[in-house]
């Protein structure tokens, strides 16, 4: 006995086998959008880091004021250098603490230099 048409019923679903190349091609649209956006975020942020030139050492005394002692050698071009005279300072005058002084860099408007450079 055949079912009239008004029991047909159709699933509003349709079978998982059929979807997998959709979900895949969705999947790598995903993917690859997220690859491009945080690529692009990655060269944008790292472009603007400036690494520091100049690196000091700030002497301190006992009671924490800042301080000077004749004949060390404060000002340094690298930051191993500089951690290695500290270490060094700390171990030949025991009264003091020293510290790395570091500059912090000033940048001006990055976002106006990435669109002069798309613009080329």
């Amino acid at each position: 006995m055949d079912c009239p048409l008004f029991f047909w019923v159709t699933s509003a679903y349709k079978d998982p086998v059929e979807n997998q190349d959709v979900l895949k091609s969705l999947d790598k649209f995903v993917t690859g959008f997220f690859v491009v956006v945080f690529g692009i975020l990655w060269y944008c942020s790292s472009k603007y880091q400036i690494k520091q030139s100049h690196y000091t050492i700030v002497v301190h005394d006992i009671f924490g004021k800042e301080s000077k002692i004749n004949g060390i050698r404060t000002s340094f071009r690298t930051l191993e250098v500089t951690q290695s005279y500290i270490s060094e300072y700390q171990k030949r005058f025991e009264g003091y603490s020293f510290s790395l002084a570091q500059e912090i860099p000033i940048i001006k408007n990055p976002a106006f230099k990435i669109f002069k450079k798309i613009q080329r």
